[in-house]
């Protein structure tokens, strides 16, 4: 099943959210932004799982602050892992499972918001896949837990 991350309700909400979010690097107070989804610019996230893809909105995944899109592929998963800086995602499309370890992760459909504190463990699987609009105050990690 290919996801398409603009034919859900859910986006905007997420939209919503991004348009709330405090300004980050580049946005200028009192200037709008706004993006058609053939200008978002995908790219490998690599430290999440093979198919998992991001999309900056605002700032850099790897350097900073930012938020944007994750996009996971069908039958993704990912094993209990934390996060250095706490991130905060709106479900947009697909299902995102989220809990401490696999066997307690609860679905969590379009709309959803779910919030994550830095340094909590935790395991995410995409039985659908599933598009996610994601903010984090610091640069994206992945740690596997107890490291």
């Amino acid at each position: 099943m290919k996801i398409n991350p603009f034919r859900s309700v859910a986006l905007p909400v997420a939209l919503a959210a991004c348009a709330l979010a405090p300004a980050h690097a580049g946005e200028t107070p009192g200037k709008a932004v706004a993006l058609a989804a053939d200008q978002l610019s995908w790219e490998d996230l690599a430290a999440k799982g093979a198919g998992v893809m991001i999309s900056d909105v605002e700032g850099h995944h790897a350097k900073g602050a930012w938020h944007g899109f994750v996009k996971f592929p069908v039958a993704s998963k990912s094993g209990v892992h934390a996060h250095s800086s706490a991130l905060r995602l709106v479900v947009v499309s697909g299902t995102f499972r989220y809990g401490s370890d696999p066997d307690h992760e609860q679905p969590y459909g379009p709309g959803s918001y779910v919030f994550i504190p830095a340094n909590h463990p935790h395991s995410n699987s995409q039985p659908d896949g599933a598009v996610v609009y994601v903010e984090q105050s610091g640069k994206y990690d992945n740690k596997p837990a107890g490291h």
